[in-house]
């Protein structure tokens, strides 16, 4: 499984570039899992009284919402998972890659950091060696990708990651 991480400040664009790129690997039939990391918890995931509600207020350990064409689970954990464990107990294994929002300060995969003019601010991870491009409107790394252009970094993406394909 090829994975990657997509990594930036609260707020830089990351989930609209990474839906951007989900929707065209879809259209050229990759198999992609997307994994977003709630550092902080506060993701609303399941609406209150609904009856997985319920079951997860009750003290279940875990809870698995049955429709026509998803399950939905939900899975107490004893601590954190690490992006790793995350994907060995819950990803689908036959997926051509997997995107990481976020987890930005695990090691063990390539990050690519999003990071637009507005912000103002510089790298979080410069000099991280971890670090193999960054998606900007202005800044200069080599490699960079125009963040309103996900067209250039998916063809990176099919020449470094998915070219077994």
């Amino acid at each position: 499984m090829k994975i990657i991480g997509i990594v930036g400040a609260h707020n830089s664009g990351k989930t609209t570039f990474i839906e951007k790129v989900i929707k065209k690997l879809k259209e050229k039939g990759y198999k992609v899992v997307a994994i977003k990391h709630d550092p902080k918890g506060k993701a609303k995931t399941d609406t209150e009284g609904k009856d997985s509600w319920k079951f997860q207020q009750a003290g279940a350990d875990q809870v698995i919402l049955a429709s026509p064409n998803k399950i939905t689970t939900f899975n107490k954990t004893e601590k954190e998972l690490t992006p790793f464990e995350i994907i060995e107990r819950f990803a689908d294994k036959s997926a051509d890659l997997i995107i990481l929002e976020g987890f930005k300060w695990y090691k063990g995969f390539d990050k690519f950091e999003v990071i637009r003019k507005e912000e103002n601010r510089d790298l979080l991870l410069k000099g991280n060696p971890e670090l193999k491009g960054v998606i900007t409107d202005y800044y200069n790394f080599n490699p960079s990708f125009d963040i309103n252009d996900e067209t250039q970094f998916i063809n990176f993406l099919e020449k470094n990651y998915l070219k077994n394909l």
